[in-house]
Order: C-alpha cells, then structure tokens, then sequence
C-alpha cells in the first residue's frame, strides 16, 4: 500500500536555532601578538592578525588583493581601525558555536580587570563600564571600541591598547581569568509531507495478526464488519526503490475513515 507525493504534498524550509554557550579561560585559546616580539609565536599571530583580519582593500600590503575575513562584503558597519602593536586574539573551539556566532549575543566578563565587553552586532566590541572612554561619542562608536569579534569563524580580538579603567589597560584583558557568553547558531533543515487518503484508499492492513493462517489473506471472523475498521498505527516514508528510509509512529491507533479523506503531517528536522 504505497502512494506517491506530489510536489504540492511536500514542503522544506530552513530556520536559524541558537543555543548558549559560556566558556572560561581554561577552554578558550588565547594568544597575546606582538609585532616585533623575538617570540616567534607571538609574532605569527601578529601577522595571522593582519592578514587575515586586519588588512584593508585600500592598503600597500602584499596581502591587499587577498581575501579578508574582517572585510568581508557585509555591508556591516565593522571598524578595523584600531589595530596596533600589540593585542590579543582568541579562538573558540568550533564545536562550541557550530555554524556561527549570533550577532549581539556575545558577552565577556573579565574577572581580573573588571571589563564587561559586549559586541554591536556589526563585529564591533565595546566595553559597557570603562571608567575611561577616548571621546563623549556612543561607547559603540569608531572611537571607543576595544577590538572585533568575527562570528562565523568564532574568533574575537582586544586590540585597544589605551587604560580600561586607570589600573588595567585593554591588553590586560583576557590575560587573566574570565569567560566568555554567546550564542552558537545553526541551520536547521525541515522537510514536510502531506500524507493524505481518499475513502476508499488504503483500507487494507498489513498487521498479520488479523488473518487467518491458511495463508488465502481473510480476516478472522471476529475482525469483520463495520465494527473493526482498518486502524493507521504507522507512516513510512520510502524511496523509489520501495526501500523504507524513515517512518513516524503515531500516539495512537487512528481508525481509517471510509466516508471522509483523512490528512497526516509529517515533519522531519536534521
């Protein structure tokens, strides 16, 4: 008893599910870069840094032409002005976001400095308590942002270097203890079906407990009549090789009407 959908019988869809994370220290990778370090690994990521994050279309650099993470094509109103010297550059584990990092979601508390960090949503971090600010403008503006944070590869960077607060400077922070806050997203895919049935299709059953076992496919005498309809327990989806490939187990037994269409949905997320 098999019956074939229709394009109109199936739908499929995407929907963006988000799940928070927060992480300390001990389970992110931190790595301090120094332009002119004699520490080779410092210096790698200095350079890592630039090219990958911080190089800009309208710079001298070799890299300038090369594809950049920071200047992706958004159109988002990410700065990329403040980076110097020295910083800092932090990888979350991919398994601890998945496909991304939802924009707006990100926090860091630093508990050696006190810093509380948040994100814009445009790649921008911004400190929400500094004591010092370098201009009265918005603590999200050109001025005051203390670094970037990168959503689809999970990685952030502190690249102000200025006082956070007269004692710690920003690149302090993340040198200590602290955690980090987010949200990971991904891409959920939803197939559905329509399975429907006309009243005098799929009245038959395959549950052989009901026949008689001469093996000529008759019900037993007490399962006849009206009185014991064809009961709908399962649904299976197959494939055109007839070779069952899913199948949804229903609460309970449903009866098959034989005077009304009846209409199943069903619906699988992955």
């Amino acid at each position: 008893m098999f019956k074939k959908f229709t394009p109109e019988n199936q739908n499929t869809y995407q929907y963006e599910a988000n799940k928070t994370f927060t992480l300390s220290q001990g389970n992110l990778t931190r790595y301090e870069f120094i332009k002119d370090s004699t520490n080779e690994v410092s210096k790698s990521y200095y350079d890592f840094a630039r090219i990958n994050f911080y190089v800009s279309s309208s710079t001298t650099d070799n890299y300038g032409s090369q594809f950049n993470i920071g200047n992706d094509g958004s159109g988002r109103n990410t700065f990329l002005n403040k980076f110097y010297d020295n910083g800092s550059i932090v990888f979350i584990p991919q398994n601890k976001f998945d496909e991304g990092i939802k924009r707006g979601s990100f926090l860091l508390i630093d508990s050696t400095t006190g810093a509380r960090i948040v994100d814009d949503s445009d790649g921008n971090l911004y400190s929400t308590n500094a004591t010092f600010s370098q201009s009265v403008s918005a603590l999200s503006s050109q001025d005051n942002y203390v670094g970037n944070i990168f959503y689809n590869v999970g990685v952030f960077a502190i690249t102000e270097t200025a006082s956070f607060d007269g004692s710690n400077d920003y690149t302090d922070v993340t040198s200590g203890n602290y955690t980090v806050q987010y949200q990971g997203t991904s891409q959920i895919n939803t197939y559905e079906w329509t399975c429907d049935s006309q009243p005098n299709t799929l009245n038959n059953t395959t549950n052989p407990t009901v026949f008689h076992t001469n093996g000529l496919g008759q019900l037993k005498d007490n399962l006849t009549g009206s009185n014991y309809p064809t009961y709908i327990t399962e649904i299976g989806l197959y494939d055109d090789q007839n070779s069952l490939i899913g199948y949804a187990k229903l609460s309970k037994p449903i009866p098959k009407s034989q005077k009304l269409p009846m209409k199943f949905l069903l619906r699988m997320d992955y």
